[in-house]
């Protein structure tokens, strides 16, 4: 994602760009311009960081502020300490939704999670790290937008040993905006699954190698899909899609006609997937037969275990 700029409190000595990467002493902090949710399920404000080689253990407070006319006002902060169970582990209830951390300090994520959206946590949202090295905050700030429910969630369900495809629906972004990731997220415990990625030939690919995601249609057609192979009852989860647009050559007036990074909008919805327990490739192959085929097959298996049980009491 997209590295912003960072506010330190000390004395900035140089700054250097590298292609969208800005620096400040070996600092840097990344979000997303704009967020998009459906009300009533969960979206994902991003905020990862990097800094210099450190001696210590990263220790301190995340802190979220949203924008107010004239103000800003915090809406979620916790503490999180070297080590040990965190402050930040917590679900705190502000207004309207419920705002969780889903980051991890010591890997230089202070992200969070809104859950059950309403219409009025709609708003621009700005990360802050206070650490026992230094503090530092977004420059550009993350506009959360949350559109009217159109559905529920979507519940969508799979026979162990066989496939499922999970919807990831949104808008049609406009055509300024390219599709650059598609990430899929465990929601509950928040844990990553998948990212798959456009390049240069058009075409789409897991990262790392992965293959027993598959993606599904073009992104840029507003509907996108994933396969889930060989699923197991541990795949029974709800997930997050998120989807990333960027438009290159944005201007951002805060850089002063220096070379800027790319505008990030992220697209995200929630999908419930229930894995019924099966018997592995018999059940996928159930699940391609014909009803009348099925009902067949099940009547006559069941004469011959019931033929096999007359003998026995014979014998």
């Amino acid at each position: 994602m997209r590295s912003l700029r960072v506010c330190l409190c000390t004395v900035l000595l140089s700054v250097s760009v590298q292609g969208y990467n800005w620096s400040f002493n070996g600092w840097s902090m990344s979000g997303a311009d704009v967020v998009s949710a459906v009300e009533g399920v969960s979206a994902v404000l991003p905020c990862t960081f990097t800094h210099p080689p450190l001696d210590l253990v990263p220790s301190g407070s995340v802190i979220w502020f949203r924008e107010k006319p004239g103000a800003r006002k915090p809406v979620f902060r916790c503490s999180y300490p070297g080590s040990g169970r965190s402050g930040c582990d917590t679900t705190l209830k502000t207004g309207g939704g419920w705002f969780g951390f889903v980051g991890n300090l010591s890997r230089r994520d202070a992200s969070i999670m809104v859950q059950r959206l309403n219409r009025s946590d709609g708003g621009r949202y700005q990360c802050r790290v206070e650490l026992n090295i230094d503090k530092f905050e977004t420059a550009v700030l993350t506009n959360l937008s949350v559109r009217a429910p159109g559905e529920s969630v979507s519940v969508m369900t799979g026979t162990e040993g066989a496939s499922a495809t999970l919807p990831c629906e949104f808008t049609r972004p406009p055509q300024s905006l390219t599709a650059h990731t598609v990430t899929w997220m465990r929601k509950d415990p928040y844990r990553h699954i998948v990212t798959f990625r456009r390049y240069e030939n058009g075409s789409w690919e897991a990262e790392n190698g992965v293959t027993r995601y598959e993606l599904v249609r073009d992104p840029e057609r507003g509907n996108v899909l994933i396969r889930i192979k060989q699923l197991s009852v541990e795949d029974s989860h709800r997930y997050l899609c998120l989807a990333e647009f960027r438009k290159m050559n944005h201007d951002y007036s805060s850089y002063r006609g220096q070379v800027t990074p790319p505008f990030i909008h992220v697209f995200q919805s929630e999908i419930q997937l229930q894995v019924r327990p099966g018997t592995g490739a018999f059940a996928e192959l159930m699940l391609c037969i014909p009803l009348g085929l099925k009902t067949l097959a099940l009547l006559v298996m069941g004469t011959v275990l019931y033929g096999d049980k007359l003998r026995k009491r014979r014998d």
